[in-house]
């Protein structure tokens, strides 16, 4: 699928809550930092046997951004989109008559699967019939988006889309096609993803996790995946309707495409990076840099690096991953987030840590500064063979 060209789609406002931290400023100074990860191990009725390294958020507290005000019942998942969109949308909401406010568009691999997980565990170990139905909403994949709709009485639209590793970035293009479709005039549009017990125990039962606690993308020595979670959302509007509330243009969404490789041989990738560059009328010389989906995969990274490689041989790659670890469904709209700041403050950041890694692609280390790309790529490649790239044309 290619999106036209015809009609522009910008970025007007953006927001993030990840280990990078909760503002803009936030983000920006952390990129320029050493990747600092935490530890989990307790999940309320599970515990991991041993500490996992992991970029989680240590220090998240939803009543400072929120209010107690009906949170009791609200699981960690919609704290984590709600917070959000309070930081960075909340005057937009109050100041925009309701039937005009902008539809909700999120994309999560998993929801809130802690919820999903605890309330069965809970009815296994206490009774069916003692078990909290307060609970049971918060088990639903959409409880967070619809949550969202809820307290910011957005009744435009509330969609949720669940693809695995590609939520966030279908997320985007499900909002920017419901644009374009003549639906609306602007969508908030985003990816959320929480650590879970019950994550983390099926990635290491299936053996993608780092076994030496690292994070390499394209790394030689790269050995898997450190656990993230994290959410970004954007105001996504038209050109023309963000011109007539006189709001400032952070970046544009220039091109699309998405494409799925059945043999994962690195076809799809190429093709979804070069139909991204063609949907936004530029060629792959074009792009300043390109913002990578590995995060360390032994098998994904190569196939990744080569595609790369193949198009863009001396373009510089950034891993953001290596600095939010693997956020599933957050992701692809965290390494948006990230290109976005980036672009803002002139310089491509490195990953922060220097390792070998095979000279296939690009890499930037060591943080590049005073570079002002016109355009970037965003990547979003997952190990069942879908793959989608975005191209972001900064506006500032």
């Amino acid at each position: 699928m290619r999106t036209s060209v015809e009609q522009k789609l910008v970025i007007t406002a953006m927001s993030s809550v990840s280990s990078l931290g909760k503002t803009e400023a936030d983000m920006a100074a952390s990129l320029s930092a050493v990747p600092k990860t935490g530890m989990v191990q307790d999940f309320g009725f599970h515990r991991l046997a041993t500490p996992q390294p992991c970029f989680c958020l240590s220090d998240f507290d939803p009543e400072a951004i929120l209010g107690k005000k009906g949170l009791r019942t609200k699981d960690r998942a919609t704290k984590l989109l709600l917070a959000t969109v309070e930081t960075g949308f909340k005057d937009l909401f109050e100041t925009t008559a309701e039937d005009a406010r902008p539809g909700i568009c999120i994309g999560s691999a998993f929801g809130s699967v802690q919820s999903i997980g605890d309330f069965l565990s809970d009815a296994i170990v206490n009774g069916a019939h003692n078990v909290n139905p307060m609970a049971f909403p918060n088990t639903v994949i959409n409880a967070p988006t619809s949550n969202a709709n809820i307290r910011y009485s957005s009744r435009m639209s509330s969609s949720t889309v669940a693809t695995g590793f590609n939520a966030g970035i279908d997320a985007l293009i499900y909002a920017c096609t419901y644009i374009r479709a003549g639906h609306a005039d602007s969508m908030i549009a985003g990816g959320l993803e929480e650590i879970s017990y019950y994550w983390l125990a099926g990635c290491a039962k299936s053996g993608v996790l780092s076994a030496s606690g690292t994070m390499m993308p394209f790394g030689v020595d790269r050995d898997g995946f450190l656990p993230g979670e994290g959410c970004a959302v954007f105001y996504i509007e038209t050109e023309e309707h963000a011109a007539g509330r006189n709001a400032a243009i952070i970046a544009e969404i220039a091109g699309m495409c998405t494409c799925f490789d059945p043999k994962l041989d690195g076809c799809g990738a190429c093709q979804a990076m070069t139909g991204a560059c063609s949907s936004a009328g530029v060629e792959p010389a074009a792009i300043g840099f390109v913002s990578a989906s590995a995060n360390g995969s032994p098998t994904g990274d190569a196939v990744e690096a080569q595609a790369i490689a193949r198009l863009f041989p001396n373009t510089p790659v950034a891993a953001y991953k290596a600095k939010t670890g693997e956020c599933y469904g957050a992701s692809a709209t965290l390494s948006l987030a990230c290109a976005i700041s980036d672009m803002a403050n002139s310089r491509i950041s490195g990953t922060g840590a220097p390792y070998s890694t095979g000279g296939i692609c690009n890499l930037v280390q060591e943080t590049r500064h005073h570079v002002r790309p016109k355009f970037a790529l965003i990547n979003s490649f997952s190990c069942d063979g879908y793959c989608a790239s975005l191209v972001l044309k900064n506006r500032k």
